[in-house]
Parts: structure tokens; C-alpha cells; sequence
């Protein structure tokens, strides 16, 4: 159940009115009693002040040397910088709210707590209040707006596939934004089917305010990293882009677009040079941007450090917004991540608002009508943009099945072949590039490539992994290692099928039974392996930035620019003349986010033929 808390600021009175159930009461009074507390300005800006003093030394303990664990126990015995923000968190929860509601906070049961604040209050970061027992993030899933810019229950529409932009660095003077939109669009990519998003990511000097009107328009999702412009003037707000043009909030509400979130990551800047420090400013800034329509606004009461754990938090908000979690239950969830897995003194668990209805999911999870389509392999994407070996040998018996089925028949002994085959290309590619992957961990004990044997090629390909995740690493393409894992009973099923029927041990009976048990293991695992279409398979023909995809089958074949539009600058260029010029002539697989090429030449290679076309063979390796 949903609690609106509605706040009334006048001069330095607070006013405060209960609604539950879509009607206004005060439960928490007594008949005598009025819910009204007084506070002074004076009051809350010392706690904003306080509270970005404490945000400050969280960031400079961010940036001393990790590995010293005594050093950094020794800090937070002296700063425990959890304890100081419960302590200002409780004298100021004491004053702002009258004892009557600090009971009702106390003692609620309720699930969603939903603030609507005077403007005068906008700055008040309320859900890192502390009531004495705990804070108020820990008690409630909780949202806050602005009064008259409520969103709504009846306003809720989740959407069962999501339009997501990702817009990153648009300065080329923020690394880690740039970095951040990168990872954020490959982790996505991997994690989420891609019949639930569509994502595009844009970035870099190229990008103009025109680009980004024209992309925000049909967005449920926008993710901004880069510079954010503030003005006392709402309307004045922005997204800092490069030639010291900036996109206004005006501008972002006269284009139309109505977003469901727009997330922030952010640094500040402002014209007159100025940085506001505390989280007055945010508030204000995200206010002018949900004006446009009915969106909800996550963002930083504060500049956070340039750091992994605020990519983290990031990534954990989406995989529950992904997961079908309310925006107050994806922040909440993502808030104890923080807390439990970053270090002693990092409050990026404590720095998060989240401007709209904490009730409102994004994203639909099931499904309300039947669609088998959200559960089935789509047979172009396979044939134009999975792996050559795995696209060709889908093709084969896609052309087969779709012949069949013209015939009125199911299945026949050729299509069961071809389903091995594909099952085979399938296996010996990914062992081939987890052994790859094995190799630049320099692991002291080499794993031969045993193509064409296929029990052996699982079983060299579950030893690399295994060694793999016994580092605590991962593959370079995100997503592999635990795909894998999850498809080794099945693999090694099909496997089993394919060794009977080579022994000659496949009744006619039994024909159909493996076909549809095959196929669908198969179609599976290509379903779990879509992630494989956001990597480039080529052959390096030259040192630079422009190389020879094998994505897909050869029709698709063509020289393609390997760049991320986040990086189409010198830099990227330079460095990947210098990365490819001593891999001309092989065969690899590349990763655009990290910007790292896997030799995949010990594995299988593209040979050009005289006659200007190109064939692909596996190649049996010795132990390495």
C-alpha cells in the first residue's frame, strides 16, 4: 500500500497531511492534534552542508590505495561515515517531523512511502532521514516530488519491451562517462533479450542537441553521463554538450518526449563557473526535467567519485527494473548492494533520490497476453548476425526446415544432421574462444583444442572455464561463463544423442524424438547466446579501425567501422592502428567497450581464396 506524506512549507512551518487510500486523513493524530512541526532555513542548510561535507570526505577516502586492510579499518573506526550521516539524519528527522508522525514513520507497516514536497523543501533528502532505529530508505520504497508534479497510479503504463538511450560523454572531456555508457550498453546487452530492449547508445563531440531531440522522442528509458548544467532559472537546466552548447530543459519539453526515467550520473557545471557542492541543486534540476511530462527522475545528491561501485549501483538498478521491480524497490534493492558489497566508507548507497511514484514499474516482466514470440529464436538474427561458423551452420538447417515444412513434413534424417552440424560448429567455436580466453591469463597448465573430437572439446572447454572462474575472472564477452554453465547438461546431452546416432544406434522410430529434442536444446542455447551479436568476429585485413566482419553468412560479409560512436576520436583511432597491426591476417573476436582483440587463431582461421572469396576452417591445436 501506498502512503503520500504532502508537505506544506509556510515561512518556517511545515504543514503535513496523510493520504492513504486515495483519501486524505490523519491517522497518525489524535482529535487535539495537528500535524504541523517549525523548523528554521538556518537548520537545513547546516544538514545540507554537513551532509556535503560528509559526501567529500567520502570521495577522498575513495581515491587512497586499496589492499591495506588495517589502514582502512583503522579509518573508519575514527570516521564511520555511516554513523555520522545516522546521527545528523536523527537530529534532523527529530525537528522536521512532529512527534505524532515520527511515531507513525516508526511504527508503519506500510510498503511505499511517497513524499509530496513543498519547493521551498526540494533540496531535503528525505530518505536518508533516520528515525532512530533505522533510515528511511531501509523502512519504505520511497519517491518524492515536487508538489504539483505528482505521478499518478492511473498514470502507470509499463511497457513490455523498453526504447532505452544511452547518452555518454557528449564533452569527450569525461572518461569515466564515457566509460560508464559503454559498459552500461554491453552489460544490457548481454543481460537483457533483446525482445525486452531496444538500445542505442550515442555519445562524443558528433553528438548535437538536434541528435538528442530527435533520439529522446520515442525513449521510455534515457541514461545520461556527462556534464549537467545548473541555473537558479529551471527552465535554464541542461545537459552540457561540446562547444559549450548546452540542451535546456525547455528545450527537452518542447521536443515531446515523455520517458517513463530519465537516470543521471553526472558532474555539474555552471556558466558563471560556479560548482554547487550539497544537494540543494539536484532537486531543482531534476524538477525541470520531469516537468515535461509524466517521468520519474533518479539521480546524485551529489558528485560521486569516478569509480567502479557507481557503475555497479547503476547496473544493479537496471537488472531490477529488468527483473519487473517498482522504481522504489529497484533503488532500495540496489541501496543494500551498495552498502553490503562496497567498501567501510562509500555512500553511494546514500546517494541516490528518486523524483516520482516509488510505485511505478518501468518494464513489464509476464507478459498479460500469451506471446510466444518473447520465447522464440528469431532465424534472421541468427543468420545475419551471429558468428560465421554458428550463422552458416544455422542456415543449412533453417533452409531445410523451412523445405520440410513446405512439404507438410516435420523431419527427416537430413535435418537431424544438420542439427548435429550446427550443434558441432556451435561447440567448437565457443570452446575456441574460451580457450582464447584462457590464454591471456597465462595459466601454467596449456589446454589443447581437440577439434574435431567433441567430448573432449566440453571437456577442454569446461576445464578452461572452471580455471577461469576459479580467478574470479571472466571471459571478455560478458555473459559467457555463466550461459555456459547453465547449457553443460545439455550440451553434454546432445553430445550423448550424437555419439548413439554415429554408432548406428538411431531406431526410425527414434528419428523425430531426437530432432525435437536436439532442436530445441539448440535453439536454447543460440536464444542465451544473443549476446555474441553486440562482439565483432573479423578478420584483421589492416592495422586500423576499419576490418572484415564475419557476422552472419557471407552475404553479410563486409568491411565495417569497429568504433562505438563514443569513440570516434584520435585517441581510439591511434589506438587501434597500434592493437591490430600485428594481428593482420588472423582471425579474431572483438570486444568494442573494452576496445581488446582475442587471437583466435590457434583456433580456426579465414583463409582468402584466388578467386576472391574466403573459407573457414577449425584447427586442431597441441597443448599451448
Amino acid at each position: 500500500m501506498l502512503t503520500s506524506v504532502i508537505i506544506d512549507r509556510v515561512g518556517n512551518t511545515n504543514v503535513f497531511n496523510i493520504v492513504q487510500d486515495s483519501g486524505v486523513s490523519n491517522p497518525a493524530l489524535k482529535p487535539s492534534e495537528r500535524l504541523q512541526s517549525v523548523i528554521d532555513d538556518d537548520l537545513i542548510g547546516e544538514y545540507l552542508e554537513e551532509l556535503g561535507r560528509i559526501a567529500n570526505i567520502s570521495r577522498s577516502l575513495s581515491s587512497l590505495p586499496r589492499g591495506n586492510e588495517e589502514h582502512h579499518a583503522l579509518i573508519f573506526q575514527h570516521l564511520n561515515l555511516t554513523h555520522k550521516l545516522r546521527e545528523i539524519g536523527e537530529a534532523l528527522f527529530k525537528q522536521f517531523f512532529p512527534p505524532p508522525l515520527q511515531d507513525y514513520i516508526r511504527n508503519s507497516e506500510q510498503s511505499y512511502l511517497y513524499f509530496h514536497v513543498d519547493a521551498a523543501l526540494a533540496s531535503l533528502p528525505l530518505e536518508i532521514l533516520h528515525d532512530g532505529t533505522a533510515f528511511l530508505w531501509e523502512k519504505f520504497y520511497l519517491g518524492k516530488a515536487i508538489k504539483g508534479q505528482e505521478i499518478a497510479a492511473s498514470d502507470f503504463h509499463p511497457r513490455e519491451i523498453i526504447n532505452m538511450l544511452i547518452i555518454a560523454d557528449p564533452r569527450e572531456d569525461l572518461d569515466w562517462a564515457r566509460r560508464e555508457g559503454e559498459m552500461l550498453f554491453e552489460h544490457l546487452g548481454a543481460f537483457v533479450s533483446p525482445k525486452k530492449i531496444n538500445l542505442t547508445l550515442i555519445g562524443g563531440k558528433t553528438v548535437t542537441k538536434l541528435n538528442i531531440l530527435n533520439s529522446i522522442l520515442d525513449k521510455d528509458i534515457i541514461h545520461y553521463a556527462g556534464h549537467l548544467h545548473y541555473s537558479s532559472n529551471p527552465d535554464e537546466n541542461g545537459w552540457l554538450l561540446s562547444g559549450g552548447k548546452i540542451l535546456y530543459a525547455r528545450e527537452f519539453k518542447m521536443s515531446g518526449a515523455q520517458p517513463k526515467l530519465i537516470f543521471c550520473n553526472s558532474c555539474l557545471s555552471a556558466r558563471s563557473g560556479q560548482v554547487v557542492n550539497d544537494a540543494s541543486w539536484y532537486a531543482h534540476f531534476a524538477a525541470a526535467f520531469i516537468r515535461a511530462g509524466r517521468t520519474s527522475y533518479v539521480g546524485t545528491n551529489w558528485e560521486l567519485p569516478d569509480r567502479q561501485p557507481t557503475l555497479e549501483f547503476t547496473t544493479q538498478f537496471y537488472d531490477k527494473i529488468f527483473q519487473g521491480k517498482t522504481l522504489g524497490e529497484a533503488l532500495q534493492q540496489s541501496r543494500y548492494y551498495a552498502r553490503e558489497h562496497f567498501s567501510l566508507n562509500d555512500l553511494t548507497w546514500a546517494s541516490y533520490q528518486l523524483m516520482g511514484n516509488p510505485m511505478q514499474t518501468v518494464f513489464r516482466a509476464d507478459s498479460l497476453l500469451p506471446d510466444v514470440t518473447r520465447h522464440m529464436l528469431e532465424a534472421e538474427d541468427v543468420i545475419a548476425q551471429y558468428p560465421y561458423p554458428i550463422a552458416s551452420a544455422f542456415a543449412a538447417f533453417h533452409e531445410r526446415f523451412t523445405e520440410l515444412a513446405r512439404q507438410g513434413k516435420e523431419c527427416d534424417e537430413e535435418l537431424l544432421q544438420l542439427l548435429f552440424q550446427l550443434f558441432t560448429e556451435t561447440l567448437f567455436f565457443l570452446t575456441g574462444l574460451v580457450l582464447a580466453n584462457y590464454r591471456i591469463f597465462n595459466f601454467p597448465k596449456p589446454i589443447a583444442f581437440p577439434y574435431p573430437d567433441v567430448e573432449k572439446s566440453i571437456a577442454a572447454l569446461f576445464a578452461a572455464l572452471g580455471a577461469i572462474r576459479a580467478i574470479k575472472a571472466q571471459p571478455l564477452a560478458v555473459n559467457l561463463l555463466e550461459t555456459l554453465y547453465v547449457y553443460k547438461d545439455n550440451l553434454e546431452k546432445i553430445a550423448a544423442l550424437r555419439r548413439n546416432y554415429r554408432a548406428g544406434e538411431l531406431r526410425n522410430s527414434d528419428c523425430e524424438t531426437y530432432t525435437i529434442t536436439v532442436q530445441y536444446l539448440m535453439e536454447s542455447l543460440l536464444m542465451d547466446l544473443d549476446f555474441l551479436r553486440h562482439y565483432g568476429f573479423y578478420l584483421i585485413v589492416e592495422p586500423g579501425h576499419r576490418q572484415l566482419s564475419f557476422q552472419g553468412i557471407k552475404q553479410y560479409h563486409t568491411h565495417r567501422d569497429i568504433l562505438l560512436p563514443t569513440q570516434a576520436n584520435a585517441v581510439t583511432y591511434t589506438e587501434l592502428l597500434e592493437k591490430t597491426s600485428y594481428l593482420v591476417g588472423k582471425c579474431v573476436f572483438y570486444s568494442p567497450v573494452k576496445k581488446t582483440f582475442l587471437d583466435l587463431s590457434p583456433f580456426m582461421r579465414i583463409n582468402a581464396e584466388e578467386n576472391g572469396s574466403y573459407s573457414f576452417t577449425f584447427t586442431k591445436s597441441k597443448d599451448m
